[in-house]
Order: C-alpha cells, then sequence, then structure tokens
C-alpha cells in the first residue's frame, strides 16, 4: 500500500538503513518495513521493506522462513494471493514481481508504470491484479499473461493505495491530492470521488461486504465512510503526526491505524471509540494488518522489525 515512502520524502526525513537495536522475535530486515500481511490461514506473515527485499515468516515460531530478493529499488508493497501460493511485490523501481513461495524466485515481472510502484492488490479471483504509481495511475493487469488491461486516470497526485472489492467489480484508490477514489474496474471509470481529508490520503481499507471504508492521512485523522453516498461516518483523533497505515476487520466492526507517533491504535468502528493504544515500536509505524481471525496484528516500523499483538489484550505476543 509506497504511502509510506512518498509521506517521508515529502516530510523531508531521510532513514539510514542501520543495526536494529530493539530487541524483537521478528528481526531480519535492515530497512523500514513498510508493508506487513497475513496469509489466508493465519500462520505466515510477509513483509517488505525498504532494504529492496521481501520476507515470508512463521508466526508460531516468530522465524524467518524466506527471503525474496530481486527489486534494485525499495518494496513498498508486498500481498499474498488469495490461495497464499504467491506473492506480489511492488517497487520503487517502477515493477511489480510475482513470486511462488514454494521456491522464493519470481517468475513474472510486470513494467508499464513510470513512477514508483506504492500499491498491489490481488482480485478475490486471483484472476487480475491491481497496481498504484507515482505516476498517478493505476494499473489493471491480466495475472496470466501479464498484460495491461486497462489504466485508471483520474487523481492529480501519486496514487499511495489501492483495494479490490470481495466481488472483484470496484477499487478503491487513495492519493496524495488528498482525496480517495471508488473505480468501476469493468469501464475503469471513476464512480465516487471521496472528500474530506486536508492533506494526503496515505492508506485505505475496505470492510468485506464493501459498505465501509476506512482512510488514514497526513492531516493526522483516521476516517470512517460509508461507501454507497460518500459520506464520513466518523472522524478518529488521537494520533500525533500523520497516520501511514490503516486496516479493517472483514465484518467492519473493529479498525487498525499507526503512524508517525509510533502507536498502533485499535478502533471500534461504530462508535468510534478507541480499544487499545499499543505500544512497542521505537520508530514510526509505516503498516498494520488483521489477522483473518481479527485476533491478532501485525506491524511494521521505521524500526526494521515487525511485531505481533494480541487484540484482546492489546499486547505484543511473545515467542
Amino acid at each position: 500500500m509506497l504511502r509510506q515512502f512518498w509521506t517521508l520524502m515529502l516530510a523531508f526525513l531521510v532513514v539510514l538503513a542501520v543495526p536494529n537495536a530493539g530487541n524483537t522475535t521478528f528481526n531480519g530486515h535492515v530497512s523500514i518495513v513498510n508493508s506487513v500481511a497475513f496469509s489466508s490461514n493465519g500462520n505466515l506473515a510477509l513483509s517488505g521493506s525498504w532494504d529492496w527485499t521481501m520476507r515470508l515468516w512463521d508466526l508460531s515460531t516468530h522465524k524467518p522462513i524466506r527471503k525474496f530478493k530481486d527489486h534494485i529499488l525499495s518494496v513498498n508493497d508486498a500481498v499474498f494471493s488469495p490461495d497464499s501460493k504467491m506473492v506480489l511485490s511492488a517497487s520503487a523501481d517502477a515493477t511489480l514481481k510475482l513470486w511462488k513461495i514454494s521456491d522464493g524466485k519470481p517468475f513474472r515481472t510486470f513494467k508499464g508504470h513510470t513512477g514508483m510502484v506504492t500499491a498491489a492488490a490481488f482480485a478475490p479471483n486471483g484472476k487480475f491484479i491491481l497496481s498504484g504509481s507515482t505516476d498517478k495511475s493505476l494499473i489493471l493487469w491480466d495475472l496470466k499473461s501479464g498484460a495491461i488491461i486497462r489504466r485508471l486516470l483520474g487523481h492529480r497526485g501519486p496514487v499511495l493505495a489501492a483495494v479490490i472489492s470481495s466481488d472483484g467489480s470496484s477499487a478503491i484508490s487513495s492519493s496524495y491530492d488528498g482525496t480517495l477514489r471508488r473505480w468501476n474496474l469493468n469501464s475503469g471509470q471513476t464512480e465516487t470521488i471521496f472528500e474530506g481529508h486536508r492533506f494526503s490520503v496515505n492508506d485505505v481499507a475496505l470492510s468485506k461486504n464493501g459498505e465501509i471504508m476506512v482512510s488514514g492521512s497526513v492531516d493526522e485523522t483516521v476516517r470512517i465512510w460509508d461507501v454507497a453516498t460518500g459520506r464520513i461516518l466518523k472522524t478518529l483523533y488521537g494520533h500525533e503526526g500523520f497516520v501511514a497505515s490503516v486496516a479493517i476487520t472483514p465484518d467492519g466492526k473493529r479498525a487498525l491505524s499507526a503512524g508517525r507517533d509510533r502507536i498502533v491504535r485499535l478502533w471500534e468502528v461504530t462508535s468510534g471509540k478507541l480499544i487499545h493504544s499499543m505500544e512497542g515500536h521505537e520508530k514510526a509505524v509505516w503498516s498494520v494488518a488483521f489477522s483473518p481471525d481479527g485476533k491478532t496484528a501485525l506491524s511494521g516500523g521505521g524500526d526494521e522489525v515487525l511485531r505481533l499483538w494480541d487484540l484482546s489484550s492489546g499486547l505484543e505476543i511473545s515467542k
């Protein structure tokens, strides 16, 4: 979802890759971890980093299983295929790569963007993928052939995140232009423009039924939206500094957010109530994700590590 890279660039922050001084069981990356994801069965985790690599983790042991390396610049987004047999990476080198988990080797490279690729998403049927870029466009690709199906144009700034609806008919993107857009993937046309954030919208998450959307912004807020009407249902305050990443449970009842203030926050969507503030990262948190059952969460940060959280207690899970 390189919302993180772009936000840092705009904030004029220069982050150098230095050995991690913290004590964590998810050690391995040597730069910012800016993408995390759970496999469909919840047993594995995937991370993408500014160190140009992705890593596959066993969540039962907190140990790395495999390292994916072929990009020549940072990996800005990393996602599992619906069956979790493949992974997809989006990179600042302007490409996406498709990898088999079984051997850790890329077997297809997608070229078509003229800027850094910031976001990647699989369609639920696994037949096509969607990418977003700093070139202000999204591209819908045929997974099997690698061919471009269509380009989605409309944003006036870099695209920072993108998600596909569970029925595969539409997508939501967020942008540095301060808006989100809902796209009809069959026509490539914008159906709705969501306005409300004052600055760059760094990330977006969509409930499984496609009715509720969560966004996080440089304006330090998290917003809950009614997708059908485009109306803001709640504005959640509490973060000090930009919000880099958001996530929502499949049932749309809880949301996660994290950003510059190093705190992972768990919210109740309907009421906007803050449930937990989870602290442990030593630098900004760039990515968060819910497990499939919604009981745990992953976070990745500028401290080069991943952390696993128990959401009933709000405490970090040790090995």
